[in-house]
Formats: structure tokens, sequence, C-alpha cells
């Protein structure tokens, strides 16, 4: 009974509506509960098909393709989940790389087959920083992209036996062309993404910084992107130097 569909979905909406209400520490226990109904559940297809209902509706929000207010508890629902590996790239590739997902983002849509596929993830991180320079939601937002990226980099490294540096390039470009169209997504970056990266992924963040680093001097760089990749530069050796990763010497 307790990983039947209903009391999954019925968990799920008490969530969404309680935590709205009262954002107490007890409501992510709730969700904890959720995601381990879900990945305990003996019925894989059953598990399968809870999850990707719940996957399906916090994607819609997040991606504005519902109308509906809980954005930012859909950036912790997914959030929690992808922590837990209660879902997995590979089943956000599944539900976002739909087509119910690109009707607005065509020039996206002849890229999206695959999980490892660097243009979907493009997408996904332009959408989540469509919520980066909006207080209430970026602090959520900031901590989902830093979950995601690094999944992406465990899943990059075990399909390509590599030490994951192709993936730590790629997230210095999403986030410097996120700032590009966001630009007033600046302060959020530097308080909700990069201490939370830098502290849980110290080595991606070291080659983060040398490839930001290198890749400011690049000059096909658009002035706009390179005005970005400044800002981005000084936030993020700023922040490296709080969390032990640059020194002074570094800085010269």
């Amino acid at each position: 009974m307790a990983f039947s569909h209903k009391t999954c979905l019925d968990l799920f909406n008490f969530y969404v509506e309680w935590n709205e209400k009262n954002q107490h520490r007890s409501m992510r226990q709730v969700l904890e509960l959720l995601a381990s109904l879900i990945s305990l559940n003996p019925d894989k297809k059953a598990s399968s098909a809870i999850k990707m209902e719940i996957l399906k509706r916090v994607l819609s929000i997040i991606t504005h393709q519902s109308a509906q207010p809980f954005v930012k508890l859909s950036f912790k629902v997914l959030e929690c989940f992808l922590s837990k590996d209660t879902i997995s790239v590979r089943d956000m590739t599944e539900v976002y790389g739909g087509n119910a997902f690109l009707e607005s983002r065509m020039e996206f849509k002849r890229h999206l087959q695959t999980f490892h596929d660097p243009n979907l993830w493009h997408s996904f991180v332009y959408a989540v920083f469509e919520w980066m320079s909006l207080p209430d939601t970026s602090p959520s937002a900031g901590k989902l992209l830093v979950t995601l990226f690094q999944k992406l980099r465990v899943v990059s490294m075990e399909n390509e036996s590599s030490d994951g540096e192709a993936y730590t390039i790629l997230w210095q470009r999403w986030i410097r062309l996120g700032l590009t169209r966001h630009p007033d997504s600046l302060d959020n970056i530097k308080n909700y993404l990069f201490p939370s990266l830098f502290k849980l992924d110290k080595m991606g963040s070291l080659k983060f910084l040398q490839n930001l680093a290198l890749e400011s001097h690049l000059e096909d760089l658009k002035s706009q992107e390179s005005n970005a990749q400044a800002f981005l530069l000084l936030s993020a050796m700023e922040v490296g130097k709080k969390s032990g990763l640059v020194d002074e010497s570094s800085k010269n």
C-alpha cells in the first residue's frame, strides 16, 4: 500500500501544498520519504510510472509549460530526486527530450537525442537560468544546477573513461551564456551556485576555474559574452578564494 501510485502522488501533493504554506524542515523529510518509496518499490514498472509522472509535472513548471506557481518547490523536488538517485539524467532525458518540452525551443529539437548530448543540457540550463535572477527562486535553482552538474560529470566519466573535463568546460560555457542572457543573475550565481559547486566538487571546480581563466582570453567571444566572462571570472575567483581554492598569487 505504501508503494502504491495513489499513496506516492498523495504524498507528493501533500508536500507541494503544505510546503508552500509552511516551509518547515520536516517537509524535506516528507520529500525524502517519497524518494525512498519510489526507489524501493519492488514493482519497477509502477515505480517508473510514478517518477515519470512527477518528473513531467516539475519540468513543465520549470520550463513554463505549466502555469502552476510551484517553481521553487519543483526545483527542490528535482534536486532531491537527483541527489538520491531516485531519478537519473537518463530519466530526465526521456522526459525533457520529448517533443512536449521543445515546441518553444525548436533550435534545440534536432539535437536532443541522447543523455550525453550537451545541446540538451544547454537548453535545460538556459531554462533554469531564467529563474536565477529572482531572489525567491535563485537559491533552489542554484542548488539544482550544482547537483545536475555533478551527475553529468559522473555520467561523462563512466561512459567516456575520462576525468570529466569536457563537461567542466561545458558548465562554464552554460553559466556564461546564462549570465549573458540574464545579467541580473550575477550576484545569485556568486551566492547560490559557486559556493556549493566549489565545496562539493573541489577537483572539478579547480578545472572550472582554470578553464574559465583560459577562455577569458579567447578572441572569438562576442563582446557581450566577453563582458559576462570577465564578471564571471572575477566572481569565481572571489568565491574560490573564500573556499580555499584560490590564493592571492593565483589572481595576479
